[in-house]
């Protein structure tokens, strides 16, 4: 198991990667922040967060990409 925040696992991949986005205190690299997050997963990838600001911030690519997945609802 592996706790990080995003900006330190940059070049890094997980078999499994559990992304919780609960805010940036850098709007202008929030979407720099949310690529490296999203693509670091090789088999499995768990978003937790607003589904609407991670669409609005990772623009069309991550909207697509959201379409296709499986959505859990608690």
């Amino acid at each position: 198991m592996f706790y990080g925040h995003v900006l330190g696992f940059k070049g890094l991949e997980r078999s499994v990667v559990v992304l919780a986005v609960n805010g940036v205190r850098d709007l202008e690299r929030a979407r720099e922040m949310l690529y490296t997050g999203l693509s670091r997963a090789r088999t499995l990838l768990v978003v937790v967060g607003d589904r609407e600001w991670i669409e609005v911030i990772g623009g069309e690519a991550v909207c697509k990409r959201l379409e296709k997945a499986e959505g859990w609802r608690a």
